[in-house]
């Protein structure tokens, strides 16, 4: 597993749960930000050091259609030393709290009307058979929601 340092780490989760809640595939966020197709893809793998740029945030969050803050560390974040660094632990589908967290996102969005289907919501998530982990936690986290 890759280390990265805890501020990195806080805007990729964060990254990644505004995403999922958009509906945005991996390579779809990486089209809109003008990156290659795998760029968001590898800030989001925990095998490589890999993480975004903090001059794009920005634009990521203008494609997201969020503020910046809604994606970077609030102002009261314990600051680290930079040289600190901590697993690149990302957030994943498999987590049933964090299923919890995107499934309340896409409830207060524009989105929600995909709620009111599970294959409706797996294309949202973009899930495929590749994990059926995730589908089965995002299945029971959904039943229990709804």
């Amino acid at each position: 597993m890759a280390k990265i340092n805890k501020s990195s780490l806080y805007v990729i989760n964060r990254i990644k749960l505004k995403r999922l809640v958009n509906g945005d595939s991996t390579r779809k966020l990486s089209e809109k930000i003008d990156k290659s197709e795998g760029y968001v893809g590898m800030c989001e793998s925990s095998a490589v050091v890999h993480k975004y740029n903090s001059a794009d945030y920005p634009l990521i969050a203008d494609e997201l259609g969020c503020e910046l803050s809604d994606i970077t560390p609030p102002d009261d974040w314990q600051v680290s030393d930079s040289h600190d660094k901590v697993d690149k632990v990302v957030v994943s589908l498999s987590d049933p709290a964090f299923v919890l967290k995107v499934l309340e996102g896409i409830k207060a969005s524009p989105k929600a009307e995909v709620l009111e289907d599970l294959d409706k919501l797996y294309k949202h998530l973009a899930l495929t058979t590749k994990n059926p982990e995730e589908i089965t936690v995002v299945k029971k986290v959904w039943e229990e929601f709804n």
